[in-house]
């Protein structure tokens, strides 16, 4: 079997990729040019000793998502089955940045397998494309979790770019299509959760907003299992899917995460919405003068108001047999042993 994964280098996508070379895949990795990746594609290093080597390899393919010609002629789309669409960005100046980063791409590749349909050139069998929860937007009460029935209302830039490649994932005939929409994802090598867990390595919990607002969250790795079926199985195409594993509250998070580092939590703090909203005014103004996205803003100020980040998985569950296998507290002393591993905490 072989994968063309974008977004390889990426939290979620360099999970996706070694499960996929776990299983015995052939892993075409899109890169473009400069980046990391791209430079030093490099044979792969061998295995640990005493660990046993993957049964797949690792591929590295350079393309130029600005120019569709590298794309249509790319190498990595020969006989490839599945094509996984990861490549996005959750940080960006403005809604032409995220819309040149998360839509401009996704059609880019889309025309590039048509063009190629049109040469005669048989299509993948699959295009997976992982959006995100934001892409439908916030539940409205606790009670009823978004599902994937209920009209999208995304309510900020980055949110509005995902739904917007949707549309152009399901319009186009090229491929057949699926698409997965996951919750807040956790786990070894994420950045977005790192600030949360020095803060409970310490004993500290700072919610933004309220400590009783809840999100559905998901394990990394139950993630990528999710994805693996959604990718692979006949049932799912032209099908989009919510994943997650268990509702939970902020302060169960930081309670989880203090209790990986061995602490409990001694400070708590709810931060005002109005603190929230000049810290992102703040943030808005420092990323203009360094050019450069930063990790607070008003877009994600905006994305963190909402007090029901909650959606329904129970399709994913019921139809591609997907399973929540690692709890928020072992999910979080693995996150918190990684951190750690690397001198991150």
């Amino acid at each position: 079997m072989i994968a063309v994964v974008t977004g390889s280098s990426g939290f979620i996508g360099s999970r996706l990729v070694d499960a996929l070379v776990w299983r015995g895949w052939t892993v075409r990795r899109l890169a473009r040019a400069g980046t990391r990746l791209a430079a030093a594609p490099g044979p792969e290093p061998p295995p640990p000793p005493g660990q046993p080597a993957p049964l797949g390899r690792r591929e590295t393919h350079v393309v130029d998502y600005a120019r569709p010609e590298t794309l249509e002629t790319s190498p990595a789309f020969d006989g490839a089955d599945v094509v996984f669409h990861l490549a996005a960005v959750t940080k960006a100046r403005g809604d032409d940045a995220f819309r040149a980063a998360n839509v401009a791409p996704t059609r880019a590749l889309l025309d590039a397998l048509a063009a190629r349909a049109a040469r005669g050139l048989p299509p993948p069998r699959r295009f997976l494309f992982v959006s995100s929860q934001a892409a439908a937007g916030p539940a409205l009460t606790p009670e009823r979790p978004v599902t994937e029935d209920d009209p999208p209302q995304p309510f900020e830039p980055y949110g509005k770019s995902k739904l917007e490649a949707e549309r152009v994932v399901r319009e186009q005939r090229a491929v057949p299509w699926t698409i997965v929409r996951p919750s807040a994802v956790y786990g070894p090598g994420d950045t977005d959760f790192l600030a949360l867990f020095r803060q409970a390595a310490h004993g500290v919990g700072v919610y933004p907003g309220s400590r009783e607002a809840r999100l559905s969250i998901v394990y990394v790795d139950d993630l990528v299992d999710a994805v693996l079926r959604a990718g692979t199985m006949p049932a799912a195409a032209g099908h989009v899917y919510f994943v997650e594993s268990e509702a939970v509250s902020w302060r169960d998070v930081y309670k989880a995460a203090a209790s990986a580092a061995h602490f409990s939590l001694r400070f708590e703090l709810d931060v005002p919405t109005w603190v929230l909203g000049v810290a992102g005014r703040a943030g808005d103004v420092a990323s203009r003068l360094l050019r450069r996205p930063t990790l607070v803003s008003s877009q994600k100020v905006t994305l963190g108001k909402p007090r029901w980040w909650l959606c329904d998985g129970t399709r994913a569950r019921e139809e591609l047999g997907v399973v929540a296998r690692v709890s928020l507290a072992d999910g979080a002393k693995r996150t918190m042993r990684w951190y750690r591993s690397q001198g991150w905490i």
